[in-house]
């Protein structure tokens, strides 16, 4: 297999890039805002440089892991959003078109509005906030140029992070420093770790799958239940936790309240036997002894 990673750089694409290499897969990596010494310049916004590393690599399986995915960001600076996760997905159809490669495209559960998750894939999206429908828009492209696509719909992501900006980290750091941190009680999701995902969305490639499928934990948390179970994991002093409500969060963007995913059709369909909470974040913590 022939694989193409937009994004190995990050939480996803880095843990997808090794898992793949460890398969013996031809992999060919990318960054754009993170410089990796193995990975290979690319900006989606840029046809000449996706032309120059499809012409070199011609792969037969594209993933976008890549992306702008900070929310507030994507509401500062709606801009760069459309730029990147629009435009740039339109870019990268076009190419993955006229090279005959599947395109795999990592989205979200913020395309729904948390009014009544978690969701499945038939449910109708809704996005609140600038972030979701950016990656709607995307979702809608993809379905509209290639019949062959795949979107995978992930939430709340946990792994290594290069950038330190992932929420995981965010927390272990700021505890481990004394720090108070604040988790919302009515903030629920369903937390993924890198790793599973990057298992769910390698048995994908291989089925050949198509469509939308989610791919997410197991276990449906708010963010206060979350904090504590971090905390256990990494043996932090839970009395740093404070229990709050979103609205106290005062975040810049909108966050569905009631979000992440249902996992019965990759269980039905033996793609993957996803796991708690727990379970992905001893994962992590393993990884973070080793890296």
């Amino acid at each position: 297999m022939k694989l193409l990673i937009i994004g190995a750089s990050g939480v996803l694409g880095s843990r997808l890039y090794n898992d793949t290499v460890k398969k013996k897969w031809d992999v060919f990596g990318t960054y754009c805002s993170h410089e990796c010494a193995s990975l290979s310049y690319l900006d989606v916004r840029d046809n000449n440089s996706l032309e120059k590393v499809f012409n070199i690599f011609k792969p037969e399986a594209v993933v976008m892991a890549g992306g702008i995915t900070d929310v507030d960001l994507c509401t500062l600076n709606p801009k760069l959003a459309q730029d990147v996760n629009v435009k740039g997905t339109l870019n990268l159809a076009n190419k993955t078109k006229e090279y005959g490669s599947r395109l795999i495209y990592v989205s979200t559960d913020y395309v729904f509005d948390g009014e009544n998750g978690p969701y499945q894939e038939t449910d109708n999206p809704n996005p609140i906030n600038n972030y979701g429908v950016t990656k709607l828009e995307a979702e809608n492209i993809i379905k509209s140029k290639l019949k062959d696509c795949l979107i995978v719909r992930t939430a709340q992501l946990c792994g290594i992070d290069h950038t330190k900006k992932n929420f995981v980290l965010k927390i272990i750091y700021n505890m481990k420093n004394n720090k108070k941190v604040y988790a919302a009680d009515d903030l629920y999701s369903t937390p993924t770790y890198s790793g599973l995902l990057s298992d769910i969305i390698i048995a994908l490639i291989e089925k050949d799958a198509r469509g939308i499928y989610n791919g997410v934990g197991a276990e449906f948390i708010d963010r206060y239940d979350y904090v504590n179970k971090i905390a256990d994991i990494f043996e932090l002093d839970k009395g740093l936790i404070e229990k709050v409500k979103l609205k106290d969060l005062k975040l810049k963007a909108k966050r569905p309240k009631k979000g992440g995913l249902k996992i019965n059709k990759i269980i039905k369909e033996k793609i993957a036997k996803p796991y708690d909470c727990k379970t992905g974040l001893a994962f992590l913590k393993k990884d973070m002894s080793y890296a």
